[in-house]
């Protein structure tokens, strides 16, 4: 009796990178090769979870700087830009490294490894998946939590697997791709010790995007220097040639080695008789890596760099998502300048700590100002932000993150040319923000001691203030008028009017919101409005602080000038 085939699929030729086409057709699938020599037919890489996204376009590029070892300049990048990447050199190296692209190569399958431990332990596929079962996280989406909660703790494992049950080689595919990226730090159990996570695991990631596919492969992929093209290599290449990283740390050698780093060793191994129902996989310890800080080859190109104080020093750090804050409120870090912070030390000299915008977005801006020069480009470049909000503690996910802006081309290119405007709209949302809060408190203050009755604790104070709902709704508000002033940037006088229009509106409509939050009857009207003095100091009424600000800024409105500071 003939033994069947042993199981295999390439992911050079099989389907399983959902994309978008141009022509409004519904969303497909498609594999490598057709996704780069056919790119301009595609909108865009479009699967449902964010992290897999962005992570199948960290790999094309690290495909595309290796098989094309380029672009070695803004120059060629404008060429493959309009005229397409050279197919027959991509083909070359496609046949070349074919093998080497099969998710269930017997020797050296894609972008995996056995783990090191004689027996590991085999997991169920959904292990890749942090919002389906991930070991070390609350799944987003609560199929743990269900489990639990249906069959008991003892059984949750057992549940899950009989839920989800098998997957398909595609599945397995993408999620490997975004665990390699994304896996959280700590220990898997009975797996391996506690690893870090993965090379993004936390950062927000920045991407330029164009009206296809192949425009935003050429905005994101960096000039590739002739000496990292040497030194640098993508996962399936350094394993080709029987290197062996598990030993010792090391830092990225170039931007394919960092888009594909092994950060866990996988293995998907199929059924023979049943290759397209994968049930378990194996899971360990990947290879360990070592930040470079000193912005050398291997910083990561797609994130922001911001200047923050740790143990009392100005240092930067790469930008991550908060769960409350959403991530229009520190787009200065993509900008030319106003990413810079000044900080005082303790001899009273001021140091100037210049923040570092995300490599992708210089490159775009600089790209698409080569190809704005000879044919009629776009003025206006779509930023995207993806990334994965951890939880309070260690190993937790909290939330997936995608989203996106429409930014002027001159501001990406020039600061004096619109910069400056969004750096002043920033300090204005803020001062009226921080004279919201101050009322805030100084009503939850009121309410709390009943009038001045009594001396309130701080800590009620403080709950009591995080209970009202207007700062959250003032921020979440401005975000429709925030994209309008973007929009609206190449008119800026008349831009900085609507958003001061709308920065004075919502915080009114925000502090009605306190004000009912906080029982809003007579008595909460009159601590509201009623002026104090303690110890022979005046002290504004809750009211009164957020007025004070807000008539700055109508001062502001009129001079045509940024609202100064208002003591609260």
């Amino acid at each position: 009796m003939n033994s069947p085939p042993a199981p295999t699929f390439n992911l050079l030729h099989e389907p399983w990178i959902p994309v978008r086409p141009v022509n409004g057709d519904p969303v497909r699938e498609v594999g490598l090769r057709e996704l780069l020599l056919h790119a301009r037919t595609y909108s865009r890489i479009d699967d449902p979870s964010p992290l897999v996204t962005v992570a199948l376009l960290r790999l094309t590029l690290a495909l595309l700087h290796r098989a094309l070892r380029g672009p070695k300049n803004l120059e060629q990048a404008a060429e493959w830009y309009t005229h397409g990447f050279p197919a027959e050199t991509l083909e070359a190296y496609f046949q070349t490294w074919e093998g080497h692209f099969d998710l269930f190569h017997p020797e050296k399958p894609f972008w995996q490894q056995k783990s090191d431990k004689k027996k590991p332990e085999q997991y169920h596929w959904s292990l890749l998946s942090p919002e389906l079962n991930g070991s070390n996280t609350t799944p987003v989406f609560g199929t743990k939590k269900r489990a639990e909660a249906v069959a008991g703790k003892s059984a949750v494992e057992t549940t899950v697997r009989t839920w989800l049950g098998s997957t398909s080689p595609a599945r397995v595919a993408r999620l490997l791709i975004q665990n390699q990226s994304f896996a959280l730090g700590g220990r898997v159990t009975g797996a391996s010790d506690s690893q870090q996570g993965g090379p993004v695991m936390s950062k927000a990631l920045f991407v330029a995007t164009g009206p296809n596919l192949h425009e935003t492969l050429c905005l994101n992929l960096l000039p590739y220097p002739a000496d990292m093209a040497e030194v640098d290599r993508a996962v399936w290449e350094w394993q080709a040639e029987g290197e062996d990283r598990t030993v010792g740390a090391g830092v990225p050698l170039g931007y394919a080695d960092r888009y594909t780093w092994l950060s866990r060793s996988i293995l998907a191994t199929p059924e023979p008789t049943t290759p397209d129902a994968l049930h378990t996989l194996g899971y360990g310890a990947g290879v360990a890596r070592v930040e470079d800080t000193n912005q050398g080859r291997s910083l990561e190109p797609m994130a922001a760099l911001v200047s923050r104080m740790v143990d009392n020093k100005p240092t930067l750090t790469p930008l991550k998502f908060n769960l409350e804050k959403p991530v229009w409120r520190d787009l200065q870090a993509i900008l030319p300048e106003p990413q810079n912070q000044s900080y005082v030390d303790a001899k009273g000299k001021v140091i100037r700590v210049p923040g570092f915008a995300p490599l992708t977005i210089q490159n775009a801006a600089r790209l698409l100002e080569i190809v704005n020069d000879t044919a009629h480009g776009e003025s206006i470049v779509q930023v995207h932000a993806f990334g994965q909000i951890l939880g309070d503690k260690a190993g937790k996910t909290s939330a997936f993150r995608h989203e996106s802006y429409a930014l002027p081309l001159p501001l990406l290119q020039d600061w004096e040319r619109g910069g400056r405007h969004i750096d002043a709209a920033f300090k204005e949302a803020k001062l009226v923000g921080n004279a919201l809060m101050n009322a805030t408190l100084r009503l939850a203050a009121e309410v709390v001691s009943r009038g001045g009755e009594r001396d309130p604790h701080k800590d009620d104070v403080r709950n009591l203030a995080q209970t009202l709902p207007g700062l959250g709704a003032y921020w979440a508000a401005l975000e429709a008028p925030f994209r309008v002033f973007l929009a609206a940037l190449d008119r800026p006088g008349e831009a900085a009017a609507a958003w001061r229009d709308s920065v004075a509106r919502e915080a009114r409509a925000a502090w009605t919101l306190n004000l009912q939050g906080a029982g809003g009857d007579g008595q909460v009207l009159g601590f509201a409005f009623r002026p104090r003095r303690t110890d022979g100091k005046y002290q504004p009424s809750p009211q009164g602080i957020l007025d004070r600000v807000l008539a700055s800024l109508n001062a502001a409105q009129r001079t045509n000038s940024t609202a100064p500071e208002v003591p609260s």
